[in-house]
């Protein structure tokens, strides 16, 4: 009986391991994986864009994970789901904001996925005579959570130089 157990344990295991990736192998693997994650994320921008310039909180919020860190610029992270929705419902709202968000890049290995992109962003600050347009650059931290792909980390920054910082060349 002990024998029996044994090898059907070594097959089992046999059966569980799987030889190694090849570099080649990995790679195919990771070009196909964030083929697939860019055509689902660049959805989700055209989604996240929209509600952002709805005002659309709740909606924002689905598009982030459960413990989010949003990095705007010229200020403080955001951490967790409560600060995250305050720096949207308080700052960017206010501002009539309307996003363009047009991705690069996107590599994405397993559940973990990294964008690298390139906005637009028209604001009208209250009592502003005229809307006021940003270009920047940004990157964003995903994961897959359930099938669905979530953002984890949120940074942007703007072309153009801050209040009292000359431009580089």
């Amino acid at each position: 009986m002990r024998i029996v157990v044994l090898a059907g344990s070594v097959a089992m295991l046999a059966a569980c391991q799987q030889p190694a990736e090849t570099p080649e192998q990995a790679n195919a693997r990771i070009a196909s994986e964030s083929a697939a994650a860019k055509t689902a994320i660049d959805s989700l921008n055209n989604q996240f864009a929209m509600n952002l310039s709805a005002g659309n909180a709740d909606a924002l919020m689905a598009a982030y994970t459960d413990n989010p860190v949003l990095m705007p610029p010229n200020g403080p992270a955001a951490k967790g789901r409560d600060a995250v929705k305050t720096t949207f419902t308080e700052v960017l709202f206010p501002l009539k904001p309307e996003l363009k968000l047009t991705a690069e890049a996107v590599t994405a290995n397993g559940d973990l996925a990294v964008e690298r992109g390139i906005y637009t962003l028209t604001m009208t600050p209250p009592g502003a005579p005229a809307p006021v347009t940003e270009t920047g650059k940004y990157l964003v931290h995903w994961h897959r959570v359930g099938g669905k792909w979530l953002i984890a980390d949120d940074i942007w920054n703007s072309d153009q130089p801050a209040p009292g910082i000359p431009p580089r060349m």
